[in-house]
């Protein structure tokens, strides 16, 4: 069975038209295609609209709470409205997508695909920091209230996120570098976001780059599918802070269910980055996301750099159809 059969997941349709999957707008080569559809132009819009989201969800809290407008979780709920204003602007009037293929209701079981996997990985890694001795539970605290860690760490981060790397700056690149290149790409701005938290540092925002950057890029290429990286995410955040007790990202010290002791070397306990700055789930968690994408390469689910499609497409019959997938 392949990795795709045991996901419960159809391998990414690859248009014959112009060997893109169906996450991207239609683009036939050598057909003219709209200026609205550069790369460049829809990343520019987006960070336009983004930004316009912001300060409209500012705008509004200022309304409603003018002495705190920026009390509670509003950050990150101005992260969150912008983002997803500036997607659907996107992917519905320029792309034309009205449903994206990558967030299409009838694969939403896909988030919980996703959050069953992200869980399996973070207990795997700290399950190999107990079995050497860095990471012990110490007891239970059940009074702790998880809702604003699953609002702000696991809802927010994990759609919001997901939209900026995955759903819009990995597709962009992937446009002109192809698969590869924008997985390279997302994933170092997505760790270097990182660095920026209170704890955060270079060789965390390294650590995330690697283990979660390319491994979130690595599941997005096999599923096409934002359900299932956002619940990677959530489950990812939920499990390693609220669950098992570790700092997340460097955003500080963290309540949690399990009460529990990191002990020995930062570089395998993560130190005041978390368990994310562990050198385990960079090994590990790095090494699967690098065999992931080597599988999908060899079933041909990558698609190729814009100066290979062009000269491939150049030598076939022009088929202005979306095509079988290869």
């Amino acid at each position: 069975m392949t990795v795709l059969g045991l996901m419960g997941e159809q391998a990414p349709r690859i248009r014959a038209s112009d060997l893109l999957t169906e996450d991207h707008p239609h683009r036939p080569y050598p057909s003219v295609t709209p200026v609205r559809n550069s790369a460049w132009v829809r990343g520019g819009l987006f960070i336009l609209v983004y930004i316009v989201g912001v300060l409209l969800y500012y705008s509004i809290s200022f309304a409603v709470t003018p002495d705190t407008p920026m009390a509670n979780s509003t950050p990150q709920m101005m992260e969150l409205f912008g983002a997803l204003l500036a997607y659907l602007v996107l992917v519905m009037l320029t792309e034309r997508r009205v449903w994206p293929h990558e967030l299409q209701p009838r694969r939403a079981l896909g988030a919980l695909k996703g959050m069953l996997l992200g869980l399996i990985l973070v207990a795997v890694c700290v399950g190999v920091l107990a079995l050497i001795g860095t990471y012990r539970i110490t007891g239970f605290n059940l009074s702790y209230a998880p809702w604003s860690d699953l609002l702000t760490m696991g809802v927010v981060a994990g759609v919001a996120e997901e939209i900026l790397f995955r759903g819009i700056l990995f597709r962009l690149v992937e446009e002109g570098l192809g698969t590869w290149g924008a997985v390279l790409v997302s994933g170092l701005f997505f760790g270097l976001m990182h660095w920026s938290n209170p704890d955060g540092s270079l060789w965390g925002g390294i650590a995330i780059a690697i283990e979660a950057g390319i491994l979130f890029a690595a599941v997005y290429t096999l599923t096409r599918s934002l359900w299932w990286t956002i619940g990677l995410h959530f489950a990812w955040n939920i499990t390693e802070g609220p669950i098992f007790g570790s700092r997340v990202s460097g955003s500080g010290a963290q309540n949690s269910w399990l009460t529990s002791t990191w002990s020995g070397p930062d570089i395998l306990s993560g130190g005041s980055f978390g368990l994310e700055g562990s050198i385990v789930p960079v090994v590990l968690l790095g090494a699967l996301g690098i065999l992931l994408l080597v599988h999908a390469q060899r079933k041909g689910l990558v698609v190729l750099p814009l100066w290979v499609r062009k000269r491939t497409l150049t030598h076939a019959p022009a088929d202005p159809t979306p095509g079988p997938a290869r």
